[in-house]
C-alpha cells in the first residue's frame, strides 16, 4: 500500500475540508496550551511525525504521546519561545500548516508542516523547514571568488 492510500480512511468516513481545518488548528490550540491529553485523542494510535535528519531534534517520533516527547525537546534544544501559526490549506486527505518558529535569541524559522488525516484524526506530520545558510554561502563564495556556483 503506498503512503497515500496509507493515509486514506479504511471506515470511508471522509472530513470536509471545512472539519479538516477546524482539526488541525484545534490539535494546534491544544498543543501551545498545554493540554496534551486532549490534543492525542485528535491523533490516530499509529500517529508518527517526522523530523528531518538537518534538524538537531531529528527522528520519528510516534504515538499518542510523541508530542509529550517532542516539545520539550524542541524547546530546550533550540531554545524555543513562541509558535505563530500563519494560515492552514486544505486539500484532499492533506492540510499544510505555514508556522513561525521564534527562538529565545530574537531569530526565527518558517516552515510548513504536512498533516495527513485518516478518518478523523491525523496520522502524520512532517515538517519542512526553510533555511537560506547554504544558500547565502554559496553566493558569497561566488561574489568573493568571481566564479558562478553553476
Amino acid at each position: 500500500m503506498d503512503d497515500q492510500a496509507a493515509a486514506r480512511p479504511q471506515d470511508g468516513a471522509i472530513m470536509t475540508p471545512e472539519e479538516q481545518s477546524a482539526l488541525v488548528k484545534k490539535h494546534y490550540a491544544l498543543n501551545t496550551a498545554g493540554d496534551h491529553a486532549a490534543a492525542r485523542e485528535l491523533l490516530t494510535d499509529d500517529f508518527c511525525i517526522t523530523i528531518p535528519p538537518c534538524m538537531p531534534f531529528a527522528g520519528e517520533y510516534r504515538g499518542k504521546d510523541a508530542f509529550r516527547t517532542l516539545i520539550p525537546l524542541v524547546a530546550e534544544t533550540v531554545g524555543l519561545a513562541s509558535v505563530k501559526y500563519i494560515a492552514t490549506t486544505i486539500g484532499d486527505d492533506h492540510a499544510v500548516e505555514i508556522v513561525e518558529f521564534s527562538l529565545a535569541d530574537g531569530s526565527t524559522v518558517d516552515g510548513a508542516e504536512v498533516i495527513r488525516f485518516r478518518g478523523h484524526q491525523i496520522c502524520d506530520i512532517r515538517p519542512f523547514y526553510f533555511d537560506p545558510t547554504p544558500m547565502i554561502a554559496v553566493a558569497a563564495q561566488s561574489k568573493e571568488s568571481g566564479d558562478s556556483p553553476a
